[in-house]
């Protein structure tokens, strides 16, 4: 098979709503976006033996690519609007290729963010996603709206995907951890909830202190957490005991959590959106002047999340 055939055969969908006037197939998607919304978007690219392992199967592949890429969008408050797909591969070995285009189709449906374009090439396996997503005009949120005196969130629980990184190849991994860094859940719906809310939000991805370092640089403030209220689940615990899984929670990566800030006023509305979405969000801090990201005790808390290059 030649990357047409490939395309054709593997990675058209039927899911292709009204604004998309032109799909796959041309040199370029053609797609509308309402007047009253702004068009959010951003691209990673996951590379074999860096971001999922070689013997990784191609529903893992999707679903960490998908998982990524749209928590971006949800950092943003953004509904997912489209989907580009650039796909690198050694060779076209049919039943990977099968099961990839059918975890797409799945991802594309579940999130209603249809693949409206890409590219095929030959070489060592990686996958680019560029997501599109939309968000009412001025409402998009941003890293830099933090002030000092709002409370700091969390959402989920943090460092399972990490933990589940240090297990792999264990034949004795807990499935619990490992579904976590398998398929992340990007937090589309909770995005979306927190638009107005927030005053400031960015994705864990890279390790929450890195990440959390990103945000109060963009807001130029700084922060004070209490370590104590840092959501940990009993499988982390179990598995690595409180002070292990604390670490793992402040500085690996592959949560895709959301990290957000808000006015104490707003804590009975953010109460409600956790209830209502049956998502923990635990309030860990607050916003402070300066430029250090400190704990309860002052001392300064350095994050050790990934870098590329590093």
């Amino acid at each position: 098979m030649d990357e047409f055939d490939i395309i054709r055969r593997y990675f058209l969908d039927a899911l292709m709503p009204d604004y998309v006037s032109t799909g796959p197939g041309d040199d370029c998607a053609v797609l509308s976006v309402p007047a009253d919304q702004s068009l959010c978007v951003s691209t990673d690219t996951l590379l074999v033996g860096v971001h999922f392992p070689f013997n990784a199967t191609p529903e893992v592949v999707v679903t960490r690519a998908f998982g990524a890429n749209l928590s971006d969008l949800a950092a943003m408050g953004a509904q997912p609007h489209a989907v580009t797909v650039a796909l690198t591969l050694p060779n076209d070995d049919a039943d990977w290729l099968n099961g990839f285009s059918k975890a797409t189709k799945r991802c594309t449906k579940l999130h209603q963010c249809p693949v409206v374009g890409g590219n095929l090439t030959k070489g060592d396996l990686s996958v680019t996603l560029t997501v599109m997503g939309v968000v009412a005009k001025e409402l998009a949120l941003l890293r830099s709206g933090a002030e000092v005196g709002d409370d700091i969130y969390v959402s989920g629980y943090l460092g399972d995907a990490a933990g589940a990184v240090k297990e792999l190849g264990n034949v004795d991994a807990n499935a619990d951890l490992l579904r976590r860094y398998q398929v992340p859940e990007p937090r589309i719906m909770l995005g979306m909830a927190l638009r107005g809310v927030a005053s400031a939000a960015i994705d864990i991805s890279d390790g929450f202190l890195s990440d959390l370092g990103h945000l109060t640089t963009s807001s130029q403030v700084g922060a004070k957490l209490r370590l104590d209220a840092v959501p940990l689940s009993s499988p982390l615990l179990t598995v690595f005991g409180r002070a292990a899984a604390l670490q793992l929670a402040l500085n690996g990566g592959d949560d895709y959590e959301l990290c957000f800030t808000a006015k104490p006023r707003q804590r009975a509305q953010i109460e409600t959106i956790g209830r209502e979405s049956n998502l923990n969000l635990a309030r860990i801090g607050e916003v402070v002047h300066g430029d250090a990201v400190v704990d309860q005790d002052g001392q300064t808390l350095s994050g050790t999340g990934y870098r590329h290059f590093s």
